[in-house]
């Protein structure tokens, strides 16, 4: 049976409704891969676009054939402002893509959920939310810290740890502050001032539900000494039902075995977790294309930016190749979206074309009425070349040159796996092992390393003395 959508409160004003796409609004959870939900997988399968965040594990969105664009947000240190992702959000819906914009933990807590709606409603687009299990949840589930627990705890809030100036403290038994990183001392001492009890029970958990958790605990005066350092992803959980054994939960007591390539059956029972591990180097931006097109600009007659962070990543590699703007006089300048514009104002560029659709035509209408054809374009892209781009420039008789400037290198990539929280290594292959080996000079003597047979173990004593 066909799926019923609901759409929104004016499909009047929906731009080109018959070939509107549809967005989904899906949270994956706190970093665990399998606490996604059946119907937020079901989704991912169909996506044409997937737009994910810094904390979405990347091992989750690479088994999904859509077109993946990285949008992550960290503080200071935002890939995609929050008004361009409304915009990617848009631009693909309204070329009758089915888009998911996937968010780490719930898309409606900490997660900007609703100013995503509030563009989609804004421009007619279909939509629904799919909920994530949250990152307090996550927590609370994998350290065994009940948020509420009888006699103990009948009342708990969710906080964030920033901006300092607004810091909450609420008057409920078990309090969760997100994104403490920076400010956990402040946190504490707010709560301190509150009135809280020196002997009031907290616990930080880092990376929750990764196969990097940590956790510690202790009380609130202990914590206020401390020097401890807080990495993000950090919580803080405050409250009398946190047990003195969290550090020794049952997610803790589990192997970590890094699976080198290899059957995702293997080591499937209860007392193990897998971490895939792929065993290829990170991607990154070509610089030999890169080197060339800068030294070859003369052969293109326009520069077309695909996005915004595409302008800033563009002009980094012009002034690291010894040029200036100077060297773009003799260029046609386009983008497909006002915040493209606005980034390359602050090179001091006004470009010749905006051509910022908002029908499902996409651009193909206004290159025709710009007269843009025939064109030598190059056009600068970061994370995925937008194929449907692509093919309306090139469908206007131009010669089009893509060329990635960013290829993001996600947060857990290869070479950032943390073997201070592996147990065990199985390597599925000599190549593995040689392309491990290339990352990492050496194994750490307490893991166990595990072959899958005679030919990956004698290369693993070949590259590894072991």
């Amino acid at each position: 049976m066909k799926e019923v959508r609901i759409m929104p409160d004016n499909p009047s004003n929906m731009p080109g409704a018959p070939n509107t796409g549809y967005v989904y609004i899906a949270g994956a959870g706190p970093g665990d891969p399998e606490l996604l939900t059946m119907k937020a997988d079901r989704v991912l399968r169909d996506a044409d676009v997937i737009l994910y965040d810094d904390l979405v594990s990347p091992e989750l969105v690479e088994q999904y054939p859509g077109e993946k664009i990285y949008t992550g947000k960290r503080k200071d240190s935002h890939h995609f402002e929050q008004e361009e992702i409304n915009e990617e959000i848009v631009r693909h819906a309204l070329r009758g893509r089915t888009v998911v914009r996937l968010k780490g933990g719930d898309p409606f807590i900490f997660g900007r959920g609703g100013e995503e709606i509030a563009t989609l409603r804004r421009h007619g687009i279909g939509y629904e939310i799919i909920p994530g299990i949250t990152a307090a949840h996550g927590a609370s589930a994998y350290t065994e810290i009940p948020l509420t627990m009888r006699k103990v705890s009948s009342s708990v809030a969710f906080c964030t740890g920033h901006p300092v100036s607004k810091i909450q403290v609420p008057d409920t038994d078990t309090i969760v502050y997100y994104m403490v990183a920076s400010s956990v001392h402040d946190v504490l001492d707010m709560v301190a001032a509150k009135g809280r009890s020196g002997e009031t029970k907290v616990a930080v958990v880092q990376n929750a539900t990764r196969y990097n958790q940590i956790s510690f605990s202790g009380t609130l005066d202990e914590f206020r000494k401390r020097e401890r350092a807080v990495y993000s992803p950090a919580l803080l959980i405050i409250g009398d039902n946190i047990s003195q054994f969290i550090e020794n939960s049952w997610y803790s007591r589990k192997k970590k075995v890094l699976m080198a390539g290899g059957d995702s059956r293997r080591y499937g029972d209860a007392g193990y977790i897998r971490i895939p591990f792929p065993c290829r180097k990170a991607s990154t931006a070509d610089l030999e294309a890169i080197k060339a097109c800068m030294e070859g600009i003369e052969g293109f007659s326009m520069l077309f930016f695909q996005n915004k962070s595409s302008v800033s990543y563009f002009f980094k590699y012009l002034f690291e190749h010894g040029r200036d703007v100077r060297h773009l006089a003799h260029l046609s300048i386009c983008t497909p979206s006002q915040a493209a514009a606005a980034e390359l104002l602050t090179f001091g560029i006004i470009p010749d074309f905006c051509l910022e659709s908002h029908s499902s035509s996409g651009v193909s209408g206004l290159l025709c009425k710009e007269g843009i054809e025939h064109e030598q374009i190059l056009l600068p892209y970061t994370g995925h070349v937008d194929e449907a781009m692509f093919g309306e420039l090139s469908a206007a008789g131009n010669q089009v040159t893509a060329l990635g400037v960013f290829t993001h290198a996600p947060q857990q990539d290869e070479a950032s796996i943390d073997l201070d929280f592996i147990d065990e290594i199985y390597f599925s292959s000599p190549a593995c092992v040689r392309n491990f080996r290339s990352l990492y000079s050496s194994i750490p003597q307490r893991i166990r390393i595990t072959p899958a047979d005679d030919r990956t173990a004698e290369e693993i004593n070949r590259q590894f003395g072991n």
